[in-house]
C-alpha cells in the first residue's frame, strides 16, 4: 500500500495551510519503463549530489524530479503512460488531470538541491521512522512543520511532501503526482510549482520494517 500525505505552506507569513492525505494500493510487482537515460542531466544530478551520502533510491528521486520538471510530455509519454499500462488501477481523474497538465505544461528550472534542506527532511524522516504510528507534518515533539522550517533557518517560503510506501524513487514521484483521492492534487501543486526551486529529500526505512518513509523539503530563492 501507497500512502501519501500532503502539506503546503505557501509563505511563512500568511495563514494559509493545507492539510491533505490520501491512501491507494497497487499491484506488487516491479516498474522499469524503458527511458533512456538523460547524460547531461545524469552529470547535473551527480554534481549537485557528490559527497551528500545520499542513497541509490534518493539520487533517483533527484533524478526523476528534475527530469520531470525539464520534459514534462516525455515525463508523462514516457513514463506515466507506461505506468498506467502496468498499473490500470491507477487510472481515473487524477491521470487525466495530470495528463493534461503535464502536457501543456512548459519546462520549469531544474532543482537545486540544498543540504540546509535535505538537513531538515532527515531529521523529520528519522524521526517518523522511529517514533510515528502514521506519517504526519508534526514530530515527535510536537514541532510544527513552519515551526521546523524557523528552527532550521528557512525564512522564505517551503513547502513539504511525505510518502511512504516501496523504496523506489521514481514509483514514489509518480504516486505523489497523481495523487489519488486528494481534490487539491497538493503534492502535484508542490512538485510543479515553478517559484520553489530548491529541494532536499531523505529515504528512512520504516520502523515496520515492509516500506520506506520519504520525506521532500521545498525552498524558494
Amino acid at each position: 500500500m501507497f500512502h501519501v500525505k500532503h502539506f503546503l505552506l505557501i509563505l511563512f507569513l500568511l495563514p494559509m495551510m493545507v492539510v491533505a492525505q490520501s491512501q491507494f494500493s497497487l499491484q506488487d510487482k516491479k516498474f522499469s519503463p524503458s527511458v533512456e537515460v538523460d547524460q547531461q542531466l545524469l552529470e547535473y544530478v551527480n554534481a549537485q549530489t557528490k559527497g551528500r551520502g545520499l542513497t541509490e533510491q534518493e539520487i533517483q528521486f533527484f533524478y526523476w524530479s528534475n527530469f520531470l520538471r525539464l520534459y514534462p510530455k516525455r515525463f508523462y509519454t514516457d513514463i506515466i503512460g507506461a505506468f498506467l499500462s502496468s498499473f490500470p488501477e491507477a487510472k481515473g481523474k487524477e491521470s487525466e488531470s495530470l495528463k493534461k497538465e503535464l502536457l501543456s505544461l512548459t519546462p520549469l528550472s531544474r532543482y537545486k538541491f540544498s543540504v540546509q534542506l535535505a538537513d531538515l527532511a532527515l531529521e523529520h524522516a528519522s524521526d517518523l521512522s522511529e517514533h510515528a504510528n502514521q506519517i504526519s507534518h508534526v514530530d515527535s515533539k510536537g514541532r510544527t512543520f513552519p515551526q521546523r522550517m524557523k528552527m532550521g533557518g528557512v525564512t522564505k517560503c517551503a513547502a513539504e511532501n511525505i510518502y511512504t510506501g516501496k523504496n523506489d524513487g521514481l514509483l514514489a514521484l509518480i504516486m505523489l503526482l497523481l495523487d489519488i483521492g486528494l481534490e487539491s492534487a497538493g503534492h502535484r501543486k508542490n512538485i510543479l510549482n515553478s517559484n520553489l526551486v530548491n529541494m532536499g529529500l531523505s529515504i528512512r526505512p520504516h520502523k515496520n520494517g515492509e516500506s520506506i518513509i520519504l520525506v521532500q523539503v521545498f525552498g524558494c530563492n
